[in-house]
């Protein structure tokens, strides 16, 4: 496994994990939970499955964040950060499916994928390059105008 696929299965592991424990509520200790899943399925199956399974559940948990307030996410996004995880809008920004959505049909359809743009275009500036920063204005612009 190349050194890029361990850094993003480690970096997956730490977000469903805390994901999991902050808004699942499920105990570090128990079997079930992610961090101990994984490392079931590294020693069973290999790692290149258990990213196969953290790139799924990471999206998984991405999806169940509509249902989160603001407030609740925030206090999500601190965890995250507290504990040295990438942060929230990179992850929406990498695994998001309703941001690649939004992408590949560029426009913004609601208030809901206004407020995803505009997290990651504020939050993930040293990820996106010039291009990417130049479409989510234009996107963001366009659904503020149309609106």
């Amino acid at each position: 496994m190349s050194p890029n696929r361990k850094r993003e299965l480690a970096e997956l592991i730490s977000f469903v994990g805390i994901f999991a424990t902050e808004t699942w509520k499920i105990d570090p200790a128990d079997p079930v939970h992610p961090t101990n899943f994984a490392a079931h399925i590294v020693s069973t199956m290999g790692k290149s499955q258990a990213l196969v399974g953290a790139r799924q559940a990471a999206n998984d948990a991405i999806e169940s964040l509509q249902s989160l307030s603001q407030q609740e996410l925030a206090v999500l996004d601190a965890k995250l950060q507290a504990a040295g995880a990438v942060a929230l809008a990179e992850m929406r920004r990498r695994y998001s499916r309703q941001y690649k959505g939004v992408l590949k049909r560029g426009r913004i359809r609601n208030e809901t994928e206004f407020y995803l743009v505009k997290g990651i275009l504020d939050s993930c500036t040293e990820s996106l390059d010039q291009g990417e920063q130049a479409t989510l204005s234009s996107l963001l612009l366009r659904f503020e105008q149309s609106s």
